[in-house]
């Protein structure tokens, strides 16, 4: 109150030494002429005291509550009393009348800013009181369910409480006011723009922290979206933590027993707060914007429970409603963006509140670990649920020891990174629900060496359709089948289906197929960037700075789309200019939002894995899930991928790309099915004596052994379910026809060995030149046609002879360069056996098997009925080919040939 009367107070003073009060008595302007001199105010001629002054304006002040002593006293001491004593003011009612004929003098505009001037400063003073709210202000005001985001409650619940929208919007207003001018000031005035957007980023970065849990949230959806931000903004956002300073424990409390109940409530020993069954001590062990871990103990064993903050809800809701309703709109309408930036709002919308329900959360997370389960991913976990302690707000876990991924000093974590790659792309293609929160803090390497993947909170559900498009897509690019790009761009959503021709016909889509084909040789955004600049060096020179070269980049970028725009003029009779093309379809390109949290991920497992690895390649990594899925799905349209990644745009069988499919598969076998215990401390980091030393490496050496025989089996069964499936599938087909091939190719080796070769080299062996002059037996001749070798059969010999190698590769100890060398590495492995791998690998042939024993009969009839085709087929294409040659074949040996081929063909129909 007493700042209050001050101030009037101090109003008063100075209108009534400056004769404000006289302007009440002024007439009206309807009826009063405006006089034409201009008025000379003397103020020498006021004579107004000082000391009336402060008696008349001390009459507006209660008595009661201002000290009038201390108030005299103080003025009395200043320098008003010099500058309005008795001498200077003379005339009072002179100095008001001049000050009403200067008054009537003024513009309209002038007066009008003279009455407006202290309305708007009780607005101003209004509206900045509005923009420091309590603390409580958004307390209850919840829109919608808790999980279930709905931009139409919303709309019309904030509709009914403008206040609270405008406290809030007044709120941040304030906080990024700041920002806000500097951002306008570097872009329109300063012209500064490019200069400061790194300090700007920064800036960015400290007052998103201070706006609350849903500025943390939106910061880091839009880390990953540099076409909608400038990509330093980006890089700053990344590093967003969601750290924020814990609530209060009481208030944990509180929550808890609402929430759980006291029973519950007690059962958890060591929260750390007061009444809570154990020491209050340490708190939370962790902070963030939606809620804070504590441990605890239940019934012996430690327990996570998570504790939502309180008003969250409300919190995050009310700030939707303003980013969708009043934030985008305005950005739209500032920067004339085509993006659909309210339905990303929804999109942030719908993940952030699902965030918020820990029963949806629990089953997330559930479900999660009965997927892996199921596939045998035994590397792969999420935190077990403890069903019981469960609500909207509470969420309690097993406690899980381990280390944040990139912060493992782990020998493992590089195959580690590729289970997690391998995990989202089961995640993406066969559960259908992406882990949407993949920042390292939520990838644990845990004490026994498996990858537990935390905060299942918020996940994004996938369309069906995406797994066949992604398969096709990496089939096309494993195969260099780059003409299919555009078409499985549209189908994995990154280009507009209407814009496909455009795309084909500009050439657009060029510097993407180098990168890409860069990308797959590994090093990260370092490596393909190193890789790109060595080339163009090649090309430009080796002097050349980095500058130029990016000049001759862009040169090259351009004349290729340019050619390509050439020749789609010629053939359509259109005449096509690049930057037209470009121009006119701006909006080509977009980003689902499945590759948004997906790219999110695997950037961040890059980021890990190229620590230990500089060579590491993702997409590499990413082969081996993608080869699982294309030999193990008989759909037709994975069918089609294999046969197209298998085949190229030829007919003929790639063995190169064969290999890379089997050791794709048993990788990704290996890595995810198996668990190495043993990989997270060192030898050297044990502090023990050297004989526990000496123990613990033999224990180590017992254990890999047994991993070495868990993921030889594991192989072996994964790769006997896919090829001795009842159905046919298309790895099935191609292994049969190319081991048919395979073995009449050796068969016609045997058979040449013992009757063509065998007796020539035994003539030639013979002293005295004496086989010269002894004739050739009958049938030499007459058989070497038919054991002539096709060019499918020499293919099928040397893929045979890969394929040998590629399974010794799985062996201990093995570096083969043959199919000999494959077959010796075998048997020594089998003779390593010890009597634990020996019971281990017994115990498995037993149980299964009664289940894979029926399967190979069905496979041995198909193969030995394949088998009688070809011999049946290949006699009757030699005996075609003699009686269409000069040559004259032995009727006898024709004739039996010929029944031959038709007791083949018979047995062929009967097995089949």
């Amino acid at each position: 109150m007493r700042k209050h009367h001050s101030l009037l107070l101090a109003s008063l003073f100075v209108g009534q030494a400056i004769g404000f009060r006289s302007f009440a008595a002024f007439p009206s302007k309807t009826t009063t002429n405006r006089p034409t001199f201009q008025p000379k105010i003397r103020l020498t001629q006021l004579q107004l005291s000082l000391e009336d002054s402060w008696e008349e304006a001390l009459k507006y002040i209660p008595t009661d509550s201002v000290n009038l002593e201390s108030i005299s006293r103080r003025l009395a001491d200043t320098r008003w009393t010099t500058l309005f004593s008795r001498e200077w003011f003379s005339d009072v009612s002179l100095a008001a009348k001049e000050m009403q004929e200067l008054y009537l003098l003024l513009p309209l505009w002038a007066e009008a800013g003279i009455i407006a001037a202290p309305v708007l400063a009780a607005i101003g003073a209004t509206l900045y009181k509005l923009s420091f709210p309590h603390d409580d202000y958004r307390k209850n005001m919840e829109p919608y369910p808790r999980g279930d985001y709905d931009p139409v409650a919303a709309r019309a619940y904030y509709a009914r409480y403008p206040k609270l929208v405008a406290q809030r919007c007044l709120q941040l207003f304030r906080l990024a006011n700041k920002f806000i001018f500097n951002i306008l000031l570097d872009k329109y005035i300063l012209k500064r723009e490019e200069a400061m957007i790194l300090v700007r980023a920064n800036e960015l970065l400290e007052l998103i922290t201070q706006l609350g849990p849903t500025a943390i949230k939106v910061g880091q959806a839009l880390s990953v979206r540099p076409d909608l931000i400038p990509s330093e903004y980006a890089s700053a956002l990344s590093t967003l933590q969601d750290q924020v300073p814990p609530f209060d424990g009481q208030a944990a409390k509180e929550i808890l027993l609402r929430e759980l109940g006291s029973t519950a409530y007690a059962q958890l020993k060591g929260l750390g707060l007061d009444g809570g069954g154990g020491k209050s001590s340490k708190g939370p062990i962790a902070s963030a914007s939606i809620g804070q871990v504590y441990k605890a103990s239940l019934d012996g064993k430690h327990v996570a429970v998570k504790v939502q903050r309180p008003n969250v809800l409300a919190e995050i809701a009310l700030d939707l409603y303003i980013v969708r309703e009043i934030g985008a709109p305005l950005y739209q309408m500032f920067t004339n963006t085509a993006s659909d930036l309210q339905g990303l709002a929804n999109e942030w919308g719908r993940g952030f509140i699902a965030e918020l329900d820990y029963v949806r959360e629990a089953n997330n997370t559930i479900r999660f670990n009965q997927g892996l389960r199921e596939r045998n991913l035994l590397a792969v976990c999420a935190p077990t649920v403890l069903t019981n302690y469960v609500t909207e707000q509470v969420l309690v876990t097993e406690w899980v020891d381990g280390v944040r991924l990139d912060q493992s000093a782990a020998e493992d974590i590089p195959r580690l990174c590729s289970v997690a790659l391998n995990a989202y792309l089961v995640m993406l293609l066969e559960l259908r629900s992406l882990h949407c929160d993949p920042h390292p803090g939520n990838l644990l390497r845990t004490t026994d060496g498996r990858l537990c993947i935390l905060d299942h909170g918020m996940t994004l559900d996938i369309d069906p359709n995406l797994q066949y498009s992604l398969l096709e897509f990496v089939a096309h690019l494993t195969s260099n089948n780059y003409q299919q790009l555009p078409e499985d761009l549209v189908a994995l959503d990154f280009l507009k289906a209407d814009k496909l021709d455009f795309i084909r016909r500009s050439g657009a889509l060029e510097p993407f197929k180098y990168v890409l084909k860069q990308a797959g040789q590994g090093g990260g955004a370092k490596g393909v960037r190193e890789r790109i600049f060595q080339d163009y060096r090649a090309k430009y020179g080796i002097d050349a700075t980095e500058d130029e070269l990016r000049v001759e980049m862009r040169k090259e970028m351009k004349q290729q789309m340019a050619d390509i725009v050439e020749r789609e003029s010629v053939a359509t009779g259109i005449t096509l200019e690049v930057e037209e093309l470009q121009r006119r379809n701006q909006d080509a390109f977009r980003i689902p939002e499945w590759f948004l949290y997906t790219s999110q991920a695997f950037l961040t497992l890059e980021g890990v894995s190229l620590q230990a690895d500089p060579n590491y390649s993702i997409i590499k990594s990413c082969f081996p899930y993608i080869a699982k899925r294309l030999v193990g799905d008989n759909d037709p349209r994975a069918r089609k991928a294999l046969r197209e990644l298998l085949y190229g745009a030829t007919n003929a069988l790639d063995i190169n790309r064969l290999t890379d499919l089997a050791d794709g598969f048993s990788s990704y076998t290996t890595t995810t099915k198996t668990i190495n215990e043993q990989a997270g401390t060192k030898l050297d980091e044990i502090k023990s004596t050297s004989g526990e030393i000496e123990m613990i490496s033999k224990d180590r050496q017992r254990k890999t052994k047994m991993l070495e025989a868990e993921a030889a089996i594991t192989l072996a069964k994964d790769t006997a379910d896919i090829l001795l499936k009842p159905n046919d599938n298309l790895i099935q087909s191609v292994l049969i026809e190319e081991g048919v091939l395979a073995a009449s190719a050796n068969v016609k080796d045997s058979i040449r060995r013992t009757m063509v070769t065998g007796p020539r080299n035994l003539r030639d062996s013979l002293p005295m030149n004496i086989g010269s002059m002894l004739p050739p037996l009958p049938f030499e001749l007459q058989l070497d046609p038919f054991l002539v070798k096709t060019a499918q059969e020499v293919k099928a010999q040397a893929l045979t002879e890969r394929l040998m190698t590629v399974t010794s590769r799985q062996l201990p100890n093995a570096d083969p360069e043959s199919a000999e060398n494959a077959r010796k590495a075998l048997l020594d492995s089998l003779k390593n056996l010890d009597a634990e791998q020996a019971a281990l690998i017994l115990k498995e042939i037993r149980e299964n098997v009664p289940k894979f024993y029926p399967l190979f009969g069905l496979v041995g009839s198909k193969f030995a009925a394949k088998m009688l085709q070809t011999f049946s087929h290949n006699i009757d294409t030699t005996l075609d080919e003699l009686a269409h040659s000069n040559a004259k074949p032995n009727r006898l040996l024709s004739a039996a040939a010929k029944q031959l081929s038709v007791v083949a063909q018979s047995g062929a129909s009967t097995l089949s």
